[in-house]
């Protein structure tokens, strides 16, 4: 009998890499979550050998429906669900892997911000997931939890305000950005490393070895540098000149605490980038320097 992992946002970023990376791995079937199932995505992720199922937090009933019968679960919120914030999606998730029996469960989080700035900023995104972090940990469910940094593919989806734009004679790139001067940026690959993350914990459960990942927080992140410094690295690898346009607000008040809140107060301080406990699971962090040469430069055009 196949041993299924259920993995939701299964077309998203963050899940569809964790399909593929145990698509590679093959100790586990995944079960890619969508709202979409007839999407080309999940048809091109169906045709890799992974299974397609609707899931949908408007609807918890599809939701309990992905979990039935899976052995371990990757869980991921989805935001702007009218009706369950991504603390109640969490908490669903938690307690339906409880009463379903799933083994292990990988989720996927990121910092707090009302917690770490002791009250000065909110945000309620990461407070939610956050607060399911809490909640995760004291279900006594086996489990490992892996932090996210900002996300460098930001740098390449347009509906983003830090989305570059190439000058006219495409020889100079300028770089809206509401980061603060002087903030020491916490940077993740998501696709790159997170897949690889999930998979490597999903092995090292699988192989016997949960001591080493049940109960444990990893952070999913290849660089910890200056904002300004993560920019002059952007402009050696494009081979352009970079102008960045400092914003000082966006006037979206959750993006604006968290990009306030990471200058006052430093995400994940103390804690080591790359995470040596993943690289001692295998994982192969990616660098700054790779995202821009393979992902940004080619997104551009450059």
């Amino acid at each position: 009998m196949a041993r299924i992992a259920t993995v939701f946002t299964g077309m998203g970023l963050q899940g569809s890499s964790v399909v593929r990376a145990l698509l590679k791995d093959g100790t586990f079937v995944p079960r890619a979550v969508t709202r979409s199932p007839d999407s080309e995505s999940a048809k091109e992720l169906a045709a890799l050998g992974a299974e397609i199922v609707q899931g949908d937090f408007r609807d918890f009933s599809s939701i309990r429906k992905a979990i039935v019968g899976a052995e371990v679960v990757f869980a991921v919120s989805y935001p702007n669900v009218p009706g369950a914030d991504e603390f109640e999606q969490g908490k669903f998730i938690v307690d339906t892997c409880k009463e379903e029996g799933v083994r292990f469960v990988v989720w996927s989080s990121t910092t707090g911000v009302s917690g770490p700035s002791g009250g000065k900023y909110e945000a309620y995104a990461l407070d939610n997931k956050s607060a399911v972090d809490d909640y995760l940990r004291a279900s006594g469910l086996p489990h490992t939890i892996l932090l996210n940094g900002g996300f460098l593919e930001n740098w390449t989806r347009p509906r983003f305000p830090d989305h570059p734009r190439v000058s006219d004679d495409r020889s100079e790139v300028t770089i809206p950005s509401r980061w603060v001067k002087g903030t020491i940026a916490v940077l993740s690959w998501t696709e790159h490393d997170l897949g690889q993350s999930g998979a490597a914990v999903l092995r090292a459960y699988a192989d016997g070895k949960v001591d080493e990942v049940n109960g444990k927080t990893f952070l999913v992140a290849c660089a910890r540098l200056p904002i300004e410094e993560y920019f002059k690295k952007v402009e050696a690898g494009l081979g352009k000149k970079v102008t960045v346009e400092w914003i000082t607000h966006l006037g979206q008040p959750m993006r604006d605490a968290m990009y306030d809140m990471a200058y006052e107060f430093e995400w994940y301080k103390g804690m080591p980038v790359p995470d040596p406990g993943l690289i001692a699971l295998g994982v192969k962090f990616g660098t700054v320097e790779e995202f821009v040469e393979t992902v940004m430069k080619p997104h551009l055009g450059l």
